[in-house]
């Protein structure tokens, strides 16, 4: 090998370029290691590995029918300053973030807003006592959503999901890098309900504002088809919008109490609906036959005390010995008074504690009111005082201490309508009905219908149900409130088809009148469409008080 001369300026050039590049490589090894030591070591430490909570969906609530009722969606967001401007929202189809650092809220929405509030609740925020208190096998993080209200509340443990989690390298201004990897969360379970929200829609605007109740039901089952209280609120101003505004305006509503359920959550005197009770416990204890009779005198006094007849009161009418048939047909004060004395209070107590009152249904929503079934031992206990024949009486026409939810109401009208078979209230399409037999005789509960049937024919009560074909089973009500006004409560419960009941209806509207003036055609609106009989005249008031109850 050929040796280059040391004199040589190829040589020179040589080692001056080894010697020149040696010395940036030993200068920058200097300045890296000395110099600049400190800011590198800051820089390496601030890019960092961080670990981000990747939210679980909370499963979806849907209608019989698989309607969405309650649904997760993605709310984009870009930072200004400390802010969040949202960009708009999506479905939650999975977390898709393309190779970058996406910001969203996963929120709440509830597509029927209103009309479907009282059954979904909402979600909020966690609270330390949530945490603490937390009993789901997937526990609760602080900065989780809860269900508040309706089923978001009692199946909450079902809706909810497991979190996941997501690695991501980021640089000393919080820049995303790239993402090291991720634990995918765990979408919750969808709830499917017994509920049909085309028509808890409708039926929601159809009573626009009033307050007022409708349940209707599956006799055989104890399914909730529709169960509407108005005013309500929308779930979204909690959950989606988060509103602040429009919360404050609901519970600043002192008169509507758009957050109160009326359907489970309040307690009302049921009027002459109870009826229903005093005629199962008369023919089921043997006091009356079907054929039995008491006279209507109109009136009736025991000592300084006077007792009338509704058709009294309003005309001096009086409809002679009638039977029980015809008493429910006409919903006789008179006949159920003397029933009532006959019975006494304790047969009477007994066929309520059957028929539900005095305890909760044990739907699945949350704030369901026991009402009060009152006895000799519940005034002692509560009032310190005994009971009285009058407090027989009012009983027996569903007033004084009495009070039901509209819930119970329609409880007790599935009973009759399946034929003495009480089936649990549910809100759950899938879960198993849960039935028994009461053991009221073939008769009895033949007898009860008869006279409900009669009622919603000419000569009835229900004058606005009159023009159906579909035979109609029903009981009307119109109980005073007792709080020294002269408001009343307005009832209507029916079952139909009367010989074949698919559902079980119930209205109440609070304060507004006389039951055949005011639910009956609240319920006959439904029917109409229901049944398929658009041509079916609904009448409003326009009849004489005679034919009212």
């Amino acid at each position: 090998m050929r040796q280059i001369d040391e004199t040589s300026w190829k040589y020179w050039l040589l080692r001056g370029t080894l010697f020149f590049s040696l010395a940036i490589l030993i200068s920058n090894v200097f300045i890296l290691a000395v110099i600049k030591n400190k800011y590198y070591q800051n820089m390496a430490r601030e890019n960092k590995v961080v670990q981000n909570t990747l939210p679980a969906e909370r499963g979806q609530i849907v209608d019989r029918k698989g309607r969405v009722i309650a649904k997760s969606v993605y709310e984009y967001f870009k930072m200004d300053g400390t802010n969040k401007v949202y960009e708009g929202a999506g479905d939650f189809q999975g977390y898709k973030f393309e190779g970058k650092d996406l910001l969203f809220d996963l929120k709440r929405q509830y597509p029927y807003g209103e009309s479907t509030s009282f059954i979904s609740g909402y979600v909020a925020k966690v609270s330390d006592s949530d945490v603490k208190s937390d009993t789901c096998a997937t526990k609760l993080s602080a900065n989780e959503m809860i269900g508040r209200g309706g089923v978001e509340s009692s199946m909450d443990c079902r809706l909810r999901g497991s979190d996941g989690l997501r690695l991501m390298e980021v640089d000393a201004r919080g820049k995303y890098i790239r993402e090291l990897g991720r634990q995918e969360p765990t979408t919750g379970q969808t709830l499917n309900l017994s509920i049909d929200a085309y028509w808890q829609d409708k039926i929601y605007k159809l009573l626009d504002g009033r307050k007022a109740v409708v349940i209707i039901s599956e006799p055989k089952t104890g399914k909730i088809l529709n169960l509407v209280s108005s005013p309500a609120y929308d779930p979204n101003a909690f959950s989606f919008h988060q509103d602040n505004q429009l919360i404050s305006s609901y519970l600043d509503n002192k008169d509507g109490l758009p957050l109160l359920n009326r359907a489970v959550s309040a307690r009302y005197e049921p009027g002459s609906v109870f009826k229903i009770v005093m005629a199962t416990a008369g023919l089921e204890s043997g006091v009356i036959t079907k054929d039995s009779t008491y006279d209507d005198t109109g009136i009736m006094k025991v000592g300084d005390y006077s007792y009338t007849n509704w058709q009294w009161s309003k005309s001096g009418v009086t409809n002679g010995n009638i039977n029980i048939v015809t008493a429910l047909q006409k919903s006789n004060d008179i006949y159920f008074y003397k029933l009532g004395g006959d019975l006494g209070v304790d047969r009477i107590k007994t066929w309520m504690d059957k028929y539900g009152y005095g305890v909760k249904t044990g739907i699945e929503i949350p704030g369901e009111l026991d009402g009060v079934a009152p006895d000799e031992t519940w005034k002692l206990k509560i009032k310190g005082e005994k009971w009285y024949l009058g407090d027989t009486y009012h009983l027996s026409i569903g007033q004084g201490d009495m009070s039901v939810t509209p819930l119970q109401v329609n409880q007790m009208t599935d009973i009759i309508a399946n034929k003495g078979t009480k089936c649990k209230m549910s809100l759950l399409k899938d879960s198993k009905p849960e039935c028994h037999d009461l053991g009221i005789k073939t008769e009895n509960w033949q007898a009860i219908i008869e006279g409900m049937r009669a009622a919603c024919k000419p000569g009835g009560t229900a004058w606005p149900l009159f023009n159906f074909k579909t035979q109609i089973a029903c009981k009307t009500g119109t109980a005073e409130v007792g709080d020294g006004s002269k408001d009343t409560h307005a009832w209507l419960t029916a079952f139909a088809p009367a010989d074949n009941p698919q559902i079980a209806i119930t209205v109440m509207v609070e304060r507004g009148g006389e039951g055949s003036d005011v639910a009956a055609p609240i319920v006959g609106d439904i029917l109409k469409d229901w049944f398929e009989e658009p041509n079916t005249l609904v009448p409003r008031y326009s009849k004489s008080k005679l034919n009212s109850e």
